[in-house]
């Protein structure tokens, strides 16, 4: 039985006048799948992250999102159909409670005037599907608390949440673990795992931590110098001479 891809590229391109940022990718992400994007510095990765989650347009090819073509279309359009992204720098507001970080974007998924200088009345479910989305996390102990008092792995593991609160069919992570310690990246790692198995959540994450990678990806997509120079299996990746020569000159990549 064929499936639909939840995400499917044609011959994308990226370019800045002749300078082609990126160029004729094409790539599909099966529904449910862990999926990763990899390459070194500067081979075009965050370009094409934000050509497809539309906060910039192709210069040319097609994006198609759950079988619908979505090319072109910018972020805010692109996000109520179910595609998400988190961002590299945490992307929270501080000054909010963790439970309140959670809460505005299920007002805005369920369409809600809200305002920062009143409480809230009357949203009792949605006070439960956040306190839901947030043991789901493993944060549920800092609700009450303000974001900017978490750790920092707390902190992304809030923005995980405030993805989440969307119900997103796809999540674009990247570098969901950068600065983070080993125990942090580690729990990151199995929270990935579990929202995929429990709740068929789709993960398409770059990550510059090969170990982090290979703990996840069941493919991988290997860019470099803005194409796409590899696709696989972590094994295939990892044994790969091409992929090896572009990361170490010809050494073994960390797994």
């Amino acid at each position: 039985m064929n499936v639909t891809p939840i995400l499917k590229i044609e011959n994308l391109g990226h370019a800045y006048g002749s300078f082609k940022v990126i160029d004729d990718i094409s790539l599909e992400i099966a529904p449910g799948e862990l999926s990763a994007l990899i390459g070194p510095n500067g081979a075009g990765k965050t370009t094409f992250y934000n050509v497809v989650s539309g906060r910039f347009p192709p210069t040319r090819g097609r994006v198609f999102f759950a079988g619908r073509e979505i090319t072109g279309r910018p972020a805010h359009k692109v996000v109520p159909l179910g595609m998400l992204r988190s961002f590299q720098i945490t992307n929270i507001f501080p000054e909010l409670t963790v439970r309140e970080n959670v809460l505005v974007p299920l007002l805005l998924h369920h369409r809600r005037a809200f305002s920062l200088l009143r409480p809230l009345q009357g949203e009792k479910r949605l006070y439960r599907q956040a306190d839901e989305v947030l043991e789901k996390v493993g944060i549920g102990a800092h609700a009450d608390r303000p974001a900017r008092e978490l750790a920092y792995g707390d902190q992304r593991l809030v923005e995980m949440a405030i993805v989440l609160a969307r119900e997103p069919k796809l999540v674009l992570l990247d570098e969901p673990t950068a600065g983070m310690n080993p125990e942090e990246t580690t729990r990151m790692i199995n929270l990935i795992k579990e929202l995929a198995a429990r709740f068929g959540t789709t993960f398409f994450l770059t990550e510059h931590d090969m170990k982090v990678v290979f703990a996840i990806a069941s493919r991988i997509f290997v860019l470099h110098q803005g194409v796409l120079l590899a696709a696989g299996t972590p094994e295939e990746i990892r044994n790969d001479p091409r992929v090896r020569e572009a990361y170490l000159g010809g050494g073994t990549l960390p797994c």
